[in-house]
């Protein structure tokens, strides 16, 4: 740019509140007399062609904003408030603070997000001024907000804003055939006043004289339409509008605590509506807002259905409407849906798993994974979340790296054990039991441990596999007891009990404020087994003992603390894993521990005393794991200092269980 053109303008305006770029280039070019293109060259904007770049919309550069300003006697930040970034609508706008428009990028994503509308809506009144002398010669401001897809009303006039001409029925900004979008259509137009349709016509049906034909219409004296809404269904639009307001807006006339979550549900919720059409519509609970959404959704609709019968790739179902009356009736259905997430996360899934599961089936492949991408409130996240083997898969596709609990829990998944406790299990699976009859001791070990899985499932999100992994329970072992679960469990009636029984447990572990830290234990004890002094204490007196390679030894018994304490699963132990990696042969072992499990249930025998013993030594080890700082394993110098201490408290030798 030479010297004669960066220097400041004539002539210049000052913005309006809430004025956009391209509506002050408007302004300012009818009132200069000159096309937009030309001031854009002269305040800098202008690139090679002298195009008028679509992501000035979003943020000006600091080259071409300090430009702007000099040539505009604007300061840096009226410059920057002239855009989506500087208004502020970028940091409340949660599609839209996720959204790039730089680098020669289009606004394909963008709209795919609802991120931004280059197709501005408008209010016809608010065009038209406020009798100011300079409004009523250049009229009102093309306001930011107009570029956002879930603005579809003004408030001030308590009316629909509009889309489209009414003269030549095109879209305002938007671009014939495969036109590259920019900030504004016929910038090289001269004469316009701001507040005409640029749309470019055939010179018989244009308005102007001009070399660069062009709609003309005036979108500031539209007639007005019939009413597409009953008073009651306005006020249901202009209700959720103002909600809206109060989200994207902050200050003294819009006091209130923003949702982080709001518009990123309320746009993912209305594209389950849309693509799950008609199966949506009781919920909307009026016939005309029904009719809005089934003149845009049908048609998206029938054409997933059609490339999935097909095999083959549809369009985009994810822009919002370009009509405001359909996008408006979209999303009070979403905010409908969204109401009753109050209800409790069960009411509130059973409310939106419809819904998903039919837009999913509906959408293609990468379409679905895309839409599991998205960013949602945990609520709704919960709410999507797919069932497999009667476990919600929370965390979405498994590169995912959301893991949204699929229950809102006080405890934490370190508070799960590996297997459920006996006690636990005794208590509050009764009526399943009931409802199925005798189960063998080993079908119970798989309720238990499939329990465990669910439990945390609840507290951290994540598929099944994640969980077990989590808890230390292998992936195949965990397979097989969902598998053992799956044939018990009938589909309905016992399916349903076993989810209100984890239900119930969740709920205590919520209420126990002693809750157990089962994950530090399983740290404490990776690496802990039962010294020689410690087992020759422990079997003090025990002298039937055979010596045979299946009698109680050193490793059985550090098996059995280790299963008490962490209440894990003995065949996964520390001793058992490390003798299968070094190659060894771990039956004899398995054996012994379970000559001492069976002499515990008769409750006769030095086996059984032995049992007694290695319970107690077990109850002061999981206090020595409770208390112990950090990441620290025990050893023999801690357990030796909490001896003396056990000692010295009770004067008996706690080691071997007598009080």
């Amino acid at each position: 740019m030479n010297r004669l053109e960066s220097r400041a303008l004539a002539r210049s305006l000052a913005p309006l509140p809430e004025e956009s770029l391209p509506g002050f280039l408007l302004r300012l070019a009818c009132r200069l007399e000159r096309s937009p293109a030309r001031i854009g060259k002269l305040c800098g904007l202008s690139t090679m062609h002298r195009r008028l770049p679509a992501d000035y919309l979003l943020t000006l550069p600091p080259q071409p904003a300090a430009t702007l300003g000099e040539a505009t006697r604007l300061s840096s930040a009226e410059a920057q408030g002239l855009t989506l970034a500087g208004s502020g609508l970028a940091s409340t706008y949660a599609p839209l603070r996720t959204t790039r428009l730089d680098q020669g990028r289009n606004h394909a994503a963008a709209r795919r997000r609802w991120a931004i509308n280059l197709s501005s809506r408008f209010c016809p009144q608010c065009l038209a001024g406020n009798g100011s002398p300079v409004q009523d010669a250049l009229g009102g401001a093309w306001k930011l907000r107009w570029h956002l897809p879930v603005v579809f009303a003004c408030t001030k006039h308590a009316t629909l804003l509009s889309s489209a001409c009414p003269q030549c029925g095109n879209l305002a900004n938007r671009p014939p055939g495969t036109e590259r979008s920019g900030l504004l259509m016929q910038r090289a137009a001269i004469g316009l006043h701001p507040a005409q349709c640029r749309q470019p016509l055939d010179s018989a049906h244009s308005a102007t004289t001009e070399s660069h034909r062009c709609c003309g219409a005036r979108l500031d004296r539209s007639p007005s339409k019939a009413p597409m809404m009953t008073p009651e269904e306005l006020d249901r639009v202009l209700a959720l509008q103002l909600r809206i307001e109060r989200n994207l807006f902050t200050g003294p006339s819009h006091r209130t605590k923003n949702d982080p979550y709001f518009f990123l549900d309320l746009v993912a919720v209305a594209h389950l509506i849309k693509c799950s059409w008609p199966l949506g519509a009781p919920l909307v609970g009026s016939a005309r807002l029904c009719s809005l959404i089934d003149s845009h959704a049908t048609v998206i609709a029938r054409q997933l259905d059609l490339a999935h019968d097909r095999g083959e790739r549809s369009s985009s179902p994810w822009p919002a409407p370009d009509d405001p009356a359909q996008c408006a009736a979209l999303l009070v259905a979403a905010a409908q849906v969204l109401s009753h997430r109050d209800e409790g996360d069960a009411e509130f899934r059973d409310r939106v798993h419809p819904l998903a599961r039919t837009a999913l089936e509906r959408l293609t492949p990468n379409q679905a994974a895309g839409f599991r991408r998205m960013d949602f409130s945990p609520v709704l996240a919960r709410a999507l979340a797919r069932k497999f083997n009667g476990f919600y898969r929370a965390g979405g596709h498994r590169g995912s790296s959301l893991r949204t609990p699929s229950r809102e829990c006080v405890f934490r998944i370190e508070h799960v054990s590996a297997l459920l406790p006996t006690a636990s299990a005794a208590l509050h699976f009764t009526p399943l039991q009931e409802r199925l009859g005798p189960l063998t001791n080993w079908n119970i070990r798989h309720l238990r441990r499939a329990t465990s899985l669910k439990l945390a499932e609840m507290a951290a999100g994540g598929t099944w596999s994640e969980c077990a992994e989590a808890l230390g329970i292998p992936w195949a072992t965990a397979q097989q007891s969902l598998r053992v679960l799956k044939q018990v469990l009938d589909p309905t009636k016992s399916r349903a009990e076993f989810d209100r029984s984890v239900e119930r447990i969740a709920c205590d572990l919520d209420s126990d404020p002693q809750r157990i830290d089962y994950a530090k234990r399983r740290r404490a004890l990776h690496s802990w087994r039962l010294s020689e002094a410690a087992w020759s204490e422990l079997s003090d007196g025990l002298n039937t003992f055979s010596g045979a390679p299946t009698s109680p030894s050193p490793a059985a018994a550090t098996v059995l603390v280790w299963a008490q304490v962490t209440q894990g699963d003995y065949l996964h132990s520390p001793v058992l894993r490390d003798l299968r990696a070094s190659g060894g042969d771990t039956k004899y072992v398995v054996a012994s521990l379970n000559q001492v499990l069976r002499a515990a249930c008769r409750r006769k025998g030095e086996k059984a005393l032995l049992a007694d013993r290695l319970g107690h030594f077990a109850s002061r080890l999981a206090l020595v794991c409770d208390q112990t700082r950090g990441s620290q394993l025990i050893t023999d110098a801690v357990l030796a200092e909490q001896h003396v201490q056990g000692r010295e408290e009770e004067g008996a030798t706690w080691w071997l269980g007598v009080r």
